[in-house]
């Protein structure tokens, strides 16, 4: 068997120096082995000038994170300053409060979301759903709201990008959620973290810049593979999910070095998918 995913880094850890470094961290990540890149907005640059970069750096942009009202209206905007990009992927969350599972208008939401769908596959897009810490611990009659979004849509209009670390933070199983939506999971974040203890957090948000401390058990987001996520145990799972992209994840490195994380955690990430597979 081989293997055919590959891999990607987010923007998210270098969000604050995107604006003006864009080309530079992407010369840097295709140094370390990335294949490609996931964007966190486009960071006031336009499609040419991201797209000159991908050149230079040989990375593809796998997908982008669209916030829902911004999908929903600009939805063709959206889409064409991202397939300009050769994405193939745009990822929707941040769903409003008030259209939230529970509400009265949750069905105007999935309407929504399958309408914004359609139009990305009219654009040779696949629409995902990324979750949070939250969509976990958000419950109506005891069901996650991961669970209600994603089985009140289409499978085929609505794919699912699985960030594994949130799925735990928000107090998940991420091996259930592979199992159940195997079939949903073009893109897979594999976040890790280190706490103490068991802790729930809704995103990274709460924490600012920092660590958690004791409230939170001293959590600390870490590079792939170096946290307390058993990557070794979920992988078989992962790779049954027939992902195009692994994404290699976590939200800050604080002191550490950015790209020493991230190569640190691409590393293991291939190392691991690598003993599921026969080289050739």
């Amino acid at each position: 068997m081989k293997n055919m995913c590959k891999f990607a880094s987010p923007t998210f850890l270098f969000r604050d120096i995107c604006h003006s470094q864009l080309g530079h961290i992407m010369q840097r990540l295709a140094g370390i082995g990335f294949d490609g890149l996931e964007l966190y907005g486009m960071f006031g640059l336009d499609s040419n000038a991201i797209l000159g970069f991908c050149k230079e750096s040989k990375l593809e942009i796998t997908c982008d994170h669209i916030h829902y009202e911004e999908f929903s209206q600009d939805t063709v905007n959206v889409i064409t300053r991202r397939t300009a990009l050769g994405a193939n992927y745009l990822t929707i969350d941040n769903i409003p409060s008030h259209l939230l599972p529970g509400t009265r208008s949750f069905p105007k939401a999935i309407a929504e979301i399958e309408r914004i769908s359609r139009v990305c596959k009219g654009h040779g897009v696949q629409l995902l759903y990324h979750n949070h810490g939250y969509d976990l611990m958000t419950k109506v009659n005891d069901v996650p709201m991961l669970d209600i979004i994603l089985d009140s849509t289409d499978p085929e209009l609505l794919k699912f990008q699985p960030d594994l670390g949130w799925i735990a933070l928000g107090g998940g199983d991420p091996s259930r959620y592979l199992d159940k939506y195997a079939s949903r999971c073009p893109i897979i974040h594999l976040k890790d973290y280190f706490a103490a203890a068991p802790v729930l957090l809704e995103s990274p948000f709460p924490l600012g810049n920092n660590r958690g401390g004791q409230k939170y058990n001293f959590f600390e987001f870490r590079p792939s593979g170096y946290g307390i996520m058993n990557y070794p145990a979920l992988m078989p799972k992962i790779l049954a999910c027939n992902p195009q992209w692994i994404t290699t994840d976590h939200d800050l490195s604080y002191e550490r070095d950015t790209y020493e994380d991230m190569k640190m955690g691409l590393d293991y990430t291939k190392y691991l998918v690598s003993l599921h597979f026969v080289r050739e």
